[in-house]
């Protein structure tokens, strides 16, 4: 009896423990943030908050996790959420979609007419995972998502939210990036235009349309590859999208706008305190740029780079900034060079003859 009483409480509370399983508490905690940020961006885009909303299973997810959050996300948002798993036509209609093998990260309109049949839903979000990654001391994560109207067909809003979340340490991350950075970014990634004109499998390539990069925040990596690309036989276009979704749907409906598609990613971009001197802080600046090109055609990868680099940001300290920031220490110092003093003097006086 106590193994079926036991049983029956797993049968219970088994799925609210493996929802989101395979997730790790850091990868979740960077996977939160960036649902929130996607569920701010959808709530200033959208204006007729009366429409009914279901989110489709997102692509790369692990236990649906990601789906959850961006359920809540869409009720925080103020915006009206309907659970679409409950229609009895999900089923079906997930079947006949061939969901597990949808390859595109934008659905085409005959895809969204097929969800037409739900009764409660009017609006769809959809989207895709594209990284969920851990390293030793940092964690990033992107996430695409698209709403679009079942009646209209029509792509209501589409962000891409990319979010490096740091474990707590001497690491912090950049976000506003100086100049020592941008330098150091500029140099490292123009060095690609030769290896980009030495590429064979680029031979047949003539335009290539620079997609939005993911944890790009002021569009300045956007610019350093524009130039990178335009210092090759390679001739940039810039398309009005603000996924890489969106880029491949205009592809894909306007063949002759591009060869190629230039997408990228930064992955890295961390302040670390290495040394400590009296006068002056020495910090290491690292950076990580993933740029892939990719076939407008296929999606087939024609050249892929990693662009890594490293340097040191050095800040000066004057004598008053550190007698400010060491205040405490200096009075407990000067109280013991007092009390020193004191006594001393104490020992001082009583040696002297009477």
């Amino acid at each position: 009896m106590k193994l079926r009483n036991l049983l029956l409480i797993a049968s219970i509370t088994l799925p609210s423990i493996v929802f989101g399983a395979g997730y790790s508490t850091d990868v979740r905690q960077a996977l939160q943030t960036a649902v929130e940020d996607a569920g701010t961006s959808l709530s200033q885009a959208i204006v007729d908050r009366k429409q009914t909303i279901s989110v489709l299973p997102i692509q790369g997810d692990q236990g649906r996790y990601v789906e959850g959050l961006i359920k809540n996300a869409v009720t925080n948002a103020g915006l009206v959420y309907v659970e679409g798993r409950n229609d009895p036509f999900w089923d079906e209609i997930m079947a006949e979609v061939e969901w597990d093998e949808r390859k595109d990260d934008m659905l085409d309109p005959i895809t969204i007419d097929k969800f037409g049949k739900l009764k409660s839903t009017q609006w769809l979000i959809y989207g895709t995972v594209r990284a969920a990654e851990e390293t030793g001391r940092s964690v990033y994560v992107e996430i695409e998502l698209h709403l679009s109207s079942i009646e209209t067909k029509q792509h209501l809003w589409g962000d891409m939210i990319a979010r490096r979340y740091y474990k707590p340490g001497e690491v912090t991350g950049i976000v506003d990036l100086d100049i020592e950075v941008r330098n150091l970014l500029r140099e490292a990634v123009s060095k690609q235009s030769a290896r980009l004109n030495g590429s064979e499998k680029l031979s047949n390539v003539s335009k290539v349309v620079i997609a939005p990069v993911a944890g790009d925040i002021d569009g300045y990596i956007g610019s350093v590859i524009e130039d990178m690309i335009s210092a090759t036989t390679l001739m940039p276009v810039r398309l009005d999208a603000n996924t890489l979704g969106e880029v491949r749907q205009i592809i894909r409906d306007r063949p002759n706008v591009a060869d190629a598609v230039m997408t990228g990613a930064v992955r890295e971009l961390s302040r670390e305190l290495k040394f400590e001197e009296p006068l002056k802080d020495i910090y290491e600046i690292n950076a990580e740029v993933q740029l892939r090109i990719e076939s407008a055609a296929d999606g087939s990868v024609l050249w892929s780079q990693t662009v890594a680099t490293t340097g040191e940001d050095v800040v000066e300290k004057n004598v008053y900034g550190v007698a400010k920031e060491n205040k405490k220490w200096l009075l407990y110092i000067g109280a013991g060079v007092v009390g020193l003093i004191l006594l001393m003097m104490f020992f001082a006086a009583s040696r002297r003859s009477r």
